[in-house]
């Protein structure tokens, strides 16, 4: 039930933000920058846990729920994942297409995931 719950989620969330997006441009540099905000608070999450954790010689496995419980990388990985999709909806529903604006935008998303 609770996956069902998460996946129409994921479907309406970003949906409601491609349509504030598109009423407003504030908003959707709004978006922007607390997508990149989340992204460098969960990659120095990331990158001090995976120092820490190197530095006591321990193994990564045994420590990995450290940093995956903290709030500092929980909630902006969960923003980040709602952004990417409200990035790729917005590309459908914008009214002019940018393919290269769009690109590249697209090409962040999927380095923020594969950093994460």
């Amino acid at each position: 039930m609770m996956k069902l719950v998460f996946l129409v989620l994921l479907l309406v969330i970003p949906l409601i933000m491609v349509y504030l997006a598109l009423r407003s441009r504030m908003v959707t540099r709004l978006f922007h920058i607390l997508a990149l905000l989340c992204f460098y608070s969960a990659a120095t999450v990331i990158a001090g846990d995976v120092y820490a954790t190197n530095a006591h010689m321990t193994t990564f496995t045994t420590e990995i729920h450290q940093f995956l419980m903290n709030g500092w990388f929980l909630y902006p990985s969960a923003y980040l994942g709602v952004y990417i999709p409200y990035v790729m909806w917005r590309s459908l529903f914008s009214e002019k297409v940018n393919f290269v604006t769009d690109l590249i935008l697209h090409f962040a998303s999927v380095h923020c995931i594969m950093n994460i």
